[in-house]
């Protein structure tokens, strides 16, 4: 198994800090969120544009560094494109 990518949105307004937890396995893309004061981590249904845009970034970087697989860059673009998203905040 492959690791996860994972990082951390600042807190905005009443929005708090949320940290992402991502995996690419067996042609699927798992979401995991979690709240800074939250011990578990959730499974979100629907997740705003601007996060998927985050996770293009980061896999399209780690591809750069060698350190994700074309195969990876590609499924991330297919799932963006047809998931349903929330609209941008």
């Amino acid at each position: 198994m492959r690791r996860s990518m994972e990082w951390t949105d600042k807190a905005e307004g009443d929005r708090p800090e949320t940290t992402y937890r991502v995996s690419l396995f067996a042609g699927n893309v798992r979401w995991q969120r979690k709240e800074k004061h939250s011990e578990t981590w959730e499974t979100p249904k629907l997740l705003p544009t601007e996060v998927w845009e985050r996770l293009l970034e980061e896999v399209d970087k780690r591809y750069q560094r060698r350190r994700a697989r074309h195969e990876d860059v590609l499924l991330v673009r297919s799932a963006f494109k047809n998931a349903p998203k929330l609209p941008p905040t």
